[in-house]
Order: C-alpha cells, then structure tokens, then sequence
C-alpha cells in the first residue's frame, strides 16, 4: 500500500512556513556550534582558551549563582522561615537570660 503522494519531511506537522524557518535557522545555529566544538577540540595547537559556548550549560549556571530569584514561595518554605528565625529567637533569648542571671549572681554575691 504506497502512497503516491512522495514523503516530505517538512509537512510532515504542517507546519507554517514561519515555523518551518525557524527549524531551519535552529538547525544552521546547531550546525555552527558543532563545527565551533570540533574546530576547538581537533585543533593540535591548542590555545589555552576556554571552551565553547553552550547555553544551556550557561542557563544552569545563572540559575545556580541566582537561586535565590528561582525560590517559589510555598507553605514549606515559610514553615522553613518561621522554624530557622524561631531557632535565631530562641538561641538569643537563652544567652540573654545566661547573661542576665550571671549578671544577677555577680551583684548579689559582691553585695
């Protein structure tokens, strides 16, 4: 049962011919940074340079660096902030109070 119809990759979703471009200018962006990799990596007198550039792998380091800008806010994170700002709390009234009753002591021995 063939078609009489030939295969034609670039219908095969039906895409618009804007769409179609831009695959096609993904696909010449790829191309160029392949032959970049390659031309850095086969090259036998190597520079001490860097390595290519890689957008995803600079996308993962923004977001690392910037974590703080990609925490969602949710009733965990601010369980989380209320347990660690009780913890500061509790940790500085305890010293206080050591403080204070040293203090206390110290009159009423000399005294």
């Amino acid at each position: 049962m063939s078609s009489s119809v030939p295969f034609d990759p670039w219908k095969t979703f039906h895409e618009s011919p804007e769409e179609q471009q831009a695959i096609k200018e993904r696909a010449k962006y790829r191309d160029a940074m392949k032959a970049e990799y390659r031309k850095l990596y086969t090259n036998p007198f190597k520079p001490p340079v860097g390595t290519p550039h890689d957008p995803a792998l600079q996308r993962w380091y923004s977001a690392r660096v910037t974590h703080a800008e990609y925490i969602q806010p949710s009733p965990r994170m601010g369980l989380m902030l209320l347990g660690v700002c009780g913890l500061g709390a509790a940790i500085y009234l305890l010293l206080s109070n050591n403080r204070m009753l040293i203090t206390q002591s110290k009159c009423t021995e000399s005294g």
